[in-house]
């Protein structure tokens, strides 16, 4: 995976001090703006993530991580009206080398999953602002 820059970019490493704790954080008014502009909405005024990381029990390194975004987007204003949208959306994500990826294909189908490499690091920002971008556009 190419990492390149994100507008709301929370990279975690995946270790086992991460594991089972709920975790919360909130885009600032700067990501949101950059985000807004990346998806091309009139504004997004807020993005709030929760997540937790567990092992994923029945495939050895792999990870799971269960999240959810709340976020209210202003997708565009025409005379004078605003089209709001209130998202509240939570989403599974399995997190895998690519070696795991490849072996436990069967198992994974059914998954969105997001690869690590060796480093393993992850941006779990960057991955609720796919999930953002496909609330918005679906």
């Amino acid at each position: 995976m190419t990492h390149k820059w994100s507008e709301f970019s929370r990279i975690i490493e995946l270790k086992g001090n991460l594991l089972d704790k709920k975790f919360e954080t909130k885009a600032s008014s700067e990501e949101l703006l950059a985000l807004a502009n990346r998806f091309e909405v009139y504004k997004i005024d807020n993005l709030d993530l929760d997540y937790l990381i567990t092992e994923k029990s029945d495939i050895w390194g792999a990870y799971m991580l269960v999240a959810s975004i709340k976020s209210k987007v202003v997708k565009f204003i025409v005379e004078g009206k605003a089209e709001c949208m209130e998202i509240n959306e939570q989403f599974d994500v399995v997190l895998v080398t690519e070696d795991i990826a490849r072996n436990s294909y069967e198992e994974l189908r059914e998954f969105d999953i997001e690869i690590f490499n060796e480093d393993r690091k992850i941006d779990v920002g960057e991955i609720a602002s796919q999930y953002l971008s496909l609330c918005i556009f679906m």
